[in-house]
């Protein structure tokens, strides 16, 4: 008897580390439609701003990266905006960033992935339509920012539980996890995979 509720216990805290470290699972949703797992569907507020999301996020943004294009290095600081609202679960705050990182994609060259991903963002007020979209940006932006670095390190992060186990990538200028496709609900869920460095 004792020894089954040893092995009982064992296995508990093996399941709950086996769930990215975090043990919070409150107001789960149960919504075939949504393309995430019913963690991340949470009530949309209106009571985030950026103050709050510079708090909840440290990113490392200001002076961090360098780049050889004025332009790439706008993006990219767009990018940033969008992943801090997503971190923070604030769709509007998204869809500015994706309006913002439109107009700029539109003066830059080979980037048609990053800007319809971008305009889908700017175009939507849903979190998780928004969250879908930036799994496509962020793929989009690695490409476009390997070569355009001239300074610093931009770091690529994956949580495996995204898209109901599927994963998702997303680009980071510090090594923290903060994530984006689940925020406050998993926010230190993710890895770093790969380092896109400066020359």
């Amino acid at each position: 008897m004792k020894r089954t509720k040893m092995t009982m216990l064992a296995l508990a805290g093996a399941f709950l580390l086996a769930s990215c470290g975090e043990t919070k699972k409150e107001n789960e949703i149960e919504d075939g439609a949504m393309p995430m797992q019913n963690e991340m569907h949470m009530e949309e507020t209106d009571d985030h701003d950026m103050g709050e999301m510079s708090a909840n996020l440290d990113d490392g943004q200001s002076g961090a990266v360098g780049f050889r294009d004025e332009k790439m290095g706008e993006a990219y600081q767009h990018y940033m905006h969008i992943k801090t609202a997503l971190v923070n679960t604030n769709a509007e705050e998204a869809q500015s960033g994706g309006k913002m990182l439109a107009e700029v994609l539109n003066k830059v060259e080979n980037n048609t992935e990053a800007l319809e991903a971008a305009q889908t963002i700017g175009n939507s007020q849903n979190i998780n339509e928004q969250r879908t979209a930036f799994e496509d940006l962020s793929m989009a932006m690695e490409e476009m920012l390997r070569g355009s670095l001239r300074s610093g390190e931009v770091y690529k992060q994956f949580c495996p539980m995204a898209f109901d186990g599927k994963g998702a990538y997303w680009l980071s200028a510090s090594k923290e996890i903060r994530n984006p496709y689940y925020g406050d609900k998993m926010l230190k869920c993710g890895r770093v995979e790969g380092t896109i460095t400066g020359s």
